[in-house]
Order: structure tokens, then C-alpha cells, then sequence
């Protein structure tokens, strides 16, 4: 691989998972409050399926976004991330991507299963 599509990959495996938790998370928002509000009952919003949708969707994206991570991992195997740059600084944040990666995945997981079996539309 070269350096310009390592790099490439590097900053997807870094960033997408983060942008796509963020997007989840703020679409989950909606979706919970158009259900829930006067204005959005006359939609038929069901949550759950919409928020089971979003949370697989969005696990999708991060799970590209690992292999992303991974894939760079692999193809930097003789490069340490102390050595010398570049190859040393894309082994070193396509690591932390491949880290972060599987945090965001928890995170997607626990914020829709969260959304999908608590109560929605509870005064409060």
C-alpha cells in the first residue's frame, strides 16, 4: 500500500467513529423526541424500530471504520510506532483509531439498546 492511501485509511479508522457515534447519538435524540412530542404523534414514529435501525447502521459504519484501522495495523507490521515518521506516526494513530474504534462500538451499543428497551415517553 502507499503512504497516501495509508493515510487516508488512517484518518477514517480515526475519525469516523467518532462522527458516527456523535450523528447516532443527535439522530437518536430526534427520533426519540418526535415520537414523544404533539407535533410528531401524527407520524407514527415507532422508536424502537428506528432506533434499532440507527444502532445497526451506525455499528456498521464504526465496524468499516475498524477494519479501516486494522487494515493499516497490518500493512505497517514492520514499522514501529516509535520509529521514524511517517510510517511510525500512522502505526501509532491507526492503533489508537483501532482503540477508539471498539469504544465507539460499545458506546453506539449501549446508547441504542438504551434507548430501545427504556421507557420513551415519560413526564417527568
Amino acid at each position: 500500500m502507499t503512504i497516501r492511501r495509508l493515510n487516508v485509511l488512517q484518518w477514517v479508522g480515526l475519525f469516523v467513529g467518532a462522527a458516527v457515534w456523535w450523528a447516532q447519538h443527535i439522530i437518536g435524540l430526534g427520533i426519540t423526541q418526535a415520537e414523544c412530542s404533539v407535533g410528531g404523534a401524527h407520524w407514527g414514529i415507532s422508536n424502537d424500530v428506528w432506533e434499532g435501525s440507527l444502532m445497526g447502521a451506525a455499528a456498521a459504519v464504526v465496524a468499516f471504520a475498524e477494519l479501516a484501522s486494522v487494515s493499516v495495523l497490518r500493512a505497517t507490521t514492520n514499522a514501529s510506532y516509535e520509529g521514524e515518521p511517517p510510517l511510525s506516526r500512522i502505526r501509532f494513530f491507526a492503533i489508537a483509531a483501532s482503540v477508539a474504534n471498539v469504544i465507539f462500538l460499545v458506546i453506539i451499543l449501549l446508547d441504542g439498546f438504551a434507548s430501545i428497551f427504556a421507557v420513551t415517553c415519560r413526564q417527568g
